[in-house]
């Protein structure tokens, strides 16, 4: 069964509400807040030459434990192992049926103690596929009902979190179940469950069918026990966060003007669904029309002092509003310049420093960037 055959019937809008906590905060779009400015100051991939360094299809990036740079190639079926420097070390695992290989690998998360969680098709099996982060040995595989668990994050411990989807068809109308909850190693049942969801099963739009297996919400999880949620919405831009326990501690609101797509935009996220197509060995059938507006969040990360990121969804310039563990805007942060591949980019954040690629790469070839953090000498409004 390859991953398109439970992924296929999956679409859905998600949406989140409720009443305001106490421990919500309401972020204004006019506050005025320093601005940090985010500086590539180094990168990894080339467009041709040492194989090491030329990049098929970047799926998945992380710092491991260590403080070396890890990358997970999609194309290639493997897990590759850099410096911090950017220096190429060792690769885990490669394309193939047998134990320990992988066929369609699509998230990557690495625990606190060195485990490397990968979901897809792998080893004969969809699920999640675990490996040593040192020893690059494969550990097992975990099969998994309905579509292979996606947005994987590492946690403390062996924990980590993932998204889960399955369909309902028990009550005779097809039901989407939604759930994210936390994992240990080897563990087939949740220790910890954040959100449980459902949407009605809708097959006519594949775009959002797409977007939903692929992002859907934007988790950060970091070794400190400290969960962030943030659903997908182009109506409302919330992050949900959470303790140890699963309950929510607060929430952290933005005040974001939805954002037209240019047509140039469209364009380019119908590449990059199309490329996700491809990703989960899907034929592209009926046509794919994505949401003209673009989704208030499209990144969350959690950095080493525990400060949450929260990526703008509509910004031509990657920017993020950077929030302390009391849910308080500290500052502004933006890439410098206007590269022009910005709209695509995705991040990865924590303690180790800021690492960053694009999807649809304006130079036809992917990077890993290395980013600086810089304070700025001015301030928003």
């Amino acid at each position: 069964m390859k991953l398109v055959t439970a992924v296929v019937m999956i679409t859905l809008l998600i949406s989140c509400g409720g009443e305001e906590t106490a421990g919500e905060a309401s972020v204004q779009a006019a506050p005025e807040v320093a601005t940090v400015y985010l500086v590539p100051v180094d990168s990894i991939g080339i467009e041709m030459g040492d194989t090491a360094y030329v990049m098929g299809a970047i799926e998945g990036l992380a710092y491991g434990p260590d403080g070396n740079i890890v990358i997970l190639d999609c194309a290639l079926a493997c897990v590759r192992i850099y410096s911090p420097s950017g220096e190429y070390l060792r690769q885990i695992s490669r394309r193939g049926n047998g134990p320990g290989e992988l066929q369609s690998p699509a998230f990557l998360g690495i625990s606190e103690d060195g485990h490397l969680y990968l979901t897809g098709d792998g080893s004969g099996i969809l699920g999640v596929h675990q490996f040593d982060y040192y020893t690059g040995e494969w550990l097992g595989s975990i099969p998994s009902p309905g579509t292979p668990p996606t947005c994987i994050e590492g946690a403390e411990d062996s924990f980590y979190v993932r998204k889960n989807i399955d369909l309902d068809t028990s009550s005779g109308e097809p039901l989407i179940l939604i759930s994210i909850a936390k994992f240990t190693l080897d563990g087939e049942e949740p220790t910890v469950t954040y959100i449980e969801d459902t949407a009605p099963f809708n097959p006519a739009d594949m775009a959002s069918m797409i977007e939903l297996v692929w992002y859907g919400y934007d988790i950060a999880a970091d070794y400190s026990n400290n969960t962030c949620i943030a659903p997908r919405s182009t109506e409302e831009a919330v992050v949900i966060v959470y303790g140890s326990d699963g309950e929510e501690t607060g929430q952290i609101k933005l005040d974001l003007e939805p954002v037209l797509r240019t047509e140039e935009e469209i364009e380019m996220e119908k590449l990059i669904l199309t490329a996700k197509m491809s990703a989960m060995d899907m034929s592209r059938t009926p046509p794919l029309e994505p949401d003209p507006y673009k989704p208030l969040i499209r990144g969350l990360e959690i950095d080493g002092d525990g400060n949450i990121w929260v990526q703008h969804g509509g910004a031509a310039v990657p920017t993020f509003s950077v929030f302390n563990s009391s849910f308080e805007l500290m500052y502004n942060a933006e890439v410098t310049g206007n590269p022009a591949d910005g709209n695509s980019w995705r991040f990865y954040i924590d303690g180790n420093g800021i690492l960053a690629y694009a999807e649809d790469p304006a130079d036809g070839y992917q990077k890993v960037y290395m980013l600086e953090a810089q304070q700025g000498s001015q301030t928003r409004h």
